[in-house]
């Protein structure tokens, strides 16, 4: 009898620490989870926002491209300055995304887009460099100021075009 009470008390007490052990996994694993949901609404907040600024940047690039007609257009460029030039590619590297979409949502193409500061060349603008025209369709972390960035279509040709100082022209 005695031993028989010990086993039950036994099987008890382990039936105890299987449901405590229980509660334990399912507390861990409901604050993983609690974990996902927070990073995912985090991520889609990020979104939004980004999506907003987008939107801000588009309307400032439509409101760019009306004009009145009353007034006549300006034909002759207008000098910028000397801005450093420096250029980049579709890479993970250079962009922290692959896709080669602009932030204008356009596709970079080589020869056309660069990346400005849409406080000093507005988004949409054509940007003359050394005589060939750009259009300023995307922007960067490190894009501040007279700064300009040349999408490149690979990043070896992108760093053998280095770094150098231009005139910069925003067109007429």
């Amino acid at each position: 009898m005695i031993k028989r009470l010990k086993t039950e008390r036994l099987i008890l007490i382990l039936i105890i620490i299987i449901s405590l052990f229980g509660h334990l996994v399912y507390g861990i694993e409901g604050a993983k989870q609690t974990q996902t949901y927070e990073y995912k609404i985090e991520r889609q907040a990020a979104q939004l926002k980004d999506k907003q600024e987008r939107i801000e940047i588009l309307e400032i690039i439509l409101e760019n491209r009306e004009f009145d007609a009353s007034e006549p257009m300006s034909t002759e460029p207008e000098y910028l300055g000397t801005f450093t030039v420096t250029h980049y590619c579709p890479c993970y590297a250079c962009c922290k995304k692959t896709d080669g979409i602009t932030f204008t949502g356009t596709q970079a193409t080589e020869g056309r887009t660069v990346a400005v500061d849409p406080d000093v060349i507005p988004l949409g603008s054509t940007v003359i460099i050394d005589g060939q025209e750009y259009i300023a369709e995307d922007v960067g972390g490190a894009i501040k100021g007279n700064r300009i960035d040349k999408y490149m279509d690979s990043h070896q040709e992108a760093l053998n075009a280095g770094v150098v100082q231009a005139e910069v022209y925003i067109g007429g």
